[in-house]
């Protein structure tokens, strides 16, 4: 298994963010989470990733206890991640922003270099390379931080609301971008989102939370018709839809 986590709490003064949550991520597979606004995605993202400890409970991470590592520890070992506001460099030019990425796997700059090459030629940005990223559209300054979380060589990769502010168009082009990592990098993905197209496409199984707990995980057209779910979180007019 690639990733377990097992009975996870976190909490927040007397808060409760994470109640007891519990879920298995194989390798290979995209699973995805959902909610509505303050269920405890961010948190659980942000207790996996190492940006919280966990108040309790355990993360295991290709069968080794990562509850309560560091952030570059957790990147050490294999987990990326990017963010919901988006963490890049503006004085840095897109190549040097990806290459950030890839030092932590090297500190040769050739070597950095040519990772981040390739990676940018992956994503459709090499003729962004020299430029400064904050004067790209938002789509391509999106596709520079999932370059620069995989020139850190993961193994699983955690996407934080990749699809928030594009058109339908640009989520289209960010879904096939996904598949090809995917399949070129051999990447397992668990990724966070409030655009249901998007994830509802993508991912292979669900997980559904709301008030800091999980109510159900399945396959995306089962649990979209569970009445917990809709009541919860997709409303009527999505589940018609289906």
């Amino acid at each position: 298994m690639m990733l377990e986590v097992k009975n996870l709490v976190k909490e927040f003064g007397g808060l409760v963010a994470n109640g007891d949550i519990s879920f298995e991520l194989r390798q290979g597979e995209i699973l995805g989470l959902i909610g509505p606004n303050g269920a405890g995605k961010s948190t659980l993202f942000n207790c996996i990733a190492g940006y919280y400890k966990p108040t309790g409970g355990e993360i295991l991470f290709e069968g080794k206890d990562i509850t309560g590592w560091s952030p570059h520890q957790i990147t050490r070992e294999g987990i990326a991640r990017t963010f919901q506001g988006m963490k890049i460099m503006p004085n840095l030019t897109v190549e040097e922003n990806v290459m950030i990425g890839a030092f932590c796997r090297t500190g040769d700059r050739q070597v950095a270099q040519k990772e981040a090459r390739g990676i940018l030629d992956l994503m459709g940005l090499t003729g962004e390379a020299e430029a400064l990223p904050t004067g790209l559209p938002i789509a391509a300054q999106k596709r520079i931080e999932l370059a620069r979380a995989i020139a850190t060589k993961p193994r699983l990769l955690m996407l934080d609301e990749m699809a928030a502010g594009l058109n339908p168009l640009e989520t289209k082009e960010i879904i096939q971008i996904l598949q090809k990592i995917k399949e070129e990098k051999k990447l397992t993905l668990f990724l966070t989102e409030h655009v249901m197209e998007f994830i509802m496409t993508v991912s292979e199984r669900v997980i559904v939370m709301a008030a800091g707990k999980k109510i159900t995980e399945g396959p995306p057209v089962e649990v979209a018709r569970q009445e917990k779910v809709i009541e919860a979180y997709l409303g009527e007019r999505y589940a018609k839809g289906r």
